[in-house]
């Protein structure tokens, strides 16, 4: 509600990142899935956070597939992704799942190929979205929190921009797992943004 995005305007310990479970872009698919909002609400929420907060991440939740998904369905979802401009979708094909309305009174008609493939073309619009709000950033110093070393090369570090940007840098040997520190980026992707510390 608007006190909620007022406090994401206000307070400053709030991180310009929030998730927002969409699951379908289709009113129809919401509905059948008993989530209580409209793709219409769901952006005007959207749309206010960005008016109001300015620089913002969100991330979300996709399930493609739902018994009874059209192709015309699908393509709300992936026209509504788009829109938003996700940093990052956790992206499902759909299953059924005991105890759910969905597993005992629906059929699932959807057929797996189907739902690999709109599952693939998901992914690749989310890459392309996430590599589009990751340029930018290019050339820019912000401020990362530092995790630790990096997983896939021992010599780097990574940390969290407060948009929740995943950040790789070389360390110093001074920073410590929960220093805040200066980064120039100076690469990135659509998952990971590259840089040196600045001193």
């Amino acid at each position: 509600n608007d006190d909620l995005i007022a406090c994401h305007r206000e307070i400053k310990k709030l991180m310009p990142y929030l998730h927002l479970p969409l699951q379908s872009g289709s009113d129809r698919i919401l509905k059948a899935m008993n989530r209580p909002y409209t793709a219409e609400q769901y952006l005007h929420i959207v749309d206010s956070l960005k008016e109001k907060c300015g620089e913002i991440a969100f991330s979300t939740d996709i399930i493609v597939g739902f018994p009874g998904e059209t192709e015309e369905d699908f393509d709300m979802t992936r026209e509504l992704m788009n829109r938003v401009g996700f940093d990052n979708a956790f992206i499902f094909k759909y299953s059924p799942r005991k105890g759910t309305k969905a597993a005992e009174q629906m059929v699932d008609d959807v057929p797996q190929s189907v739902k690999e493939e709109r599952n693939r073309i998901l992914l690749e619009d989310l890459a392309e979205c996430s590599e589009r709000a990751n340029l930018p950033f290019v050339g820019r110093t912000i401020e990362v929190l530092a995790e630790g070393v990096s997983k896939r090369n021992a010599a780097r570090w990574c940390g969290r921009s407060d948009l929740n940007k995943l950040v790789v840098f070389e360390p110093d040997g001074q920073i410590r797992p929960g220093d805040l520190v200066p980064v120039r980026i100076d690469h990135a992707t659509a998952m990971t943004l590259f840089g040196k510390l600045v001193r």
